[in-house]
């Protein structure tokens, strides 16, 4: 009976490839916070107690996670990407050496490569999760320009055509009005917390790393996670622009969107998250039985927050404003109407879920299911591109 199993499935998986366009590895890049395939105890980060890349896997997509640093700004969070996929050893540039005193090529950070075969030839599809999709477009950017005096493959280099297509999860393209409430409300050492999605922080010193060997920050032997973490909050990291709180905010998406420019030959996708209602047909809005208790707090003080640009901002998944999720503003958008196009933000389904059930984190069995089909459809999408 399995081997009979196994076998319809593997015909079907060749009649699956048979229509197919392209068969491009698709590259998972990691939120805020996030963290690698062997970290957690397997609890991971796609897909939660069920390995998301591996049940793609299994439908015969090729598939690979990367692990970036989960405090880190997308300029950062973009190189190591690079060298994840690629091969090699990280190299954070000349300039930013010199001007901020980091280490340029850490160690630590020399990888054989997830997709060595990496180029214009055989590119890759991204499918990322919150600052995930910042730090993808990050990660376009960079590739498409050579900086003069730079050494770095990357950076001295231009990369055109590496990238196939850009989906988004719940990606604050344009800030989340969370950061600087969070930053007002609580200290820098503990603002963070409600992202581990309710994780004993002290059960996490042998599982987790905040992957800052460029900036010499190294935990102590016997610091806890959390002492690590205070560190770090009272160090000048985190009086600057290093850290990812700058690029999530308001202002510094906005910068870095002035400076974004579509590709004509990428395909973009976007999902957006929400899980609030408005509040007896007030512009305010609190959340709905989608949303995880533990986000409850920091989705009231979004759908309440007076300096929000507008009402619009209300709503909310518990982590990023829903408005923000579409596209970069600035840049052309369309609704999805199953006609995929080149070098425009493509608005796919708007799904009711908070910030963490959409990559399988604290739901149902049943719900978990509906995010299966979710990946899976589209990942069968992208595999029909041209």
């Amino acid at each position: 009976m399995l081997r009979t199993l196994f076998f319809i499935t593997t015909i079907f998986i060749s009649i699956s490839r048979l229509f197919s366009q392209n068969s491009y590895p698709i590259i998972l890049i990691h939120g805020f916070l996030g963290w690698g395939r062997d970290e957690m105890a397997g609890y991971y980060y796609w897909g939660g107690r069920t390995d998301l890349e591996a049940v793609l896997r299994e439908d015969g997509y090729e598939v690979y996670t990367v692990s970036v640093g989960p405090i880190s700004p997308n300029f950062d969070r973009a190189i190591e990407t690079f060298y994840q996929i690629k091969g090699g050893q990280v190299d954070y540039g000349n300039e930013k050496t010199e001007r901020l005193g980091i280490i340029q090529r850490p160690p630590q950070k020399n990888y054989t490569g997830l997709y060595p075969l990496w180029n214009s030839d055989h590119p890759v599809h991204i499918i990322s999760h919150s600052q995930g999709g910042q730090t993808a477009r990050m990660l376009e950017m960079l590739l498409k320009r050579s900086t003069t005096g730079e050494t770095s493959s990357l950076l001295s280099n231009e990369h055109y055509g590496w990238i196939k297509s850009i989906t988004t999860l719940s990606t604050p393209h344009n800030g989340s009005a969370l950061v600087p409430i969070m930053m007002d409300v609580f200290p820098f050492a503990l603002n963070l917390a409600p992202w581990f999605g309710g994780i004993d922080i002290e059960n996490l010193n042998n599982l987790y790393s905040f992957d800052l060997e460029q900036w010499g920050v190294d935990r102590y032997p016997g610091e806890s996670l959390m002492e690590y973490y205070r560190r770090i909050g009272n160090s000048p990291l985190a009086k600057s622009k290093n850290l990812c709180t700058w690029d999530l905010s308001l202002e510094g998406s906005s910068e870095f969107n002035e400076n974004y420019t579509i590709d004509p030959d990428v395909y973009y996708f976007s999902f957006s998250t929400y899980a609030t209602h408005s509040e007896n047909k007030k512009s305010n809005h609190r959340p709905d039985s989608k949303m995880s208790f533990h986000l409850w707090s920091t989705s009231l003080l979004m759908g309440y927050d007076d300096n929000a640009p507008d009402s619009a901002w209300y709503e909310n998944d518990g982590v990023c404003n829903t408005v923000s999720m579409t596209h970069p503003f600035g840049s052309p958008v369309k609704t999805f109407d199953g006609f995929c196009q080149r070098g425009i933000w493509q608005i796919c389904e708007k799904l009711h879920m908070d910030h963490e059930a959409v990559i399988g984190h604290h739901i149902s069995k049943r719900e978990f299911k509906n995010i299966i089909v979710l990946y899976k459809d589209h990942a069968k999408l992208l595999y029909t591109l041209k």
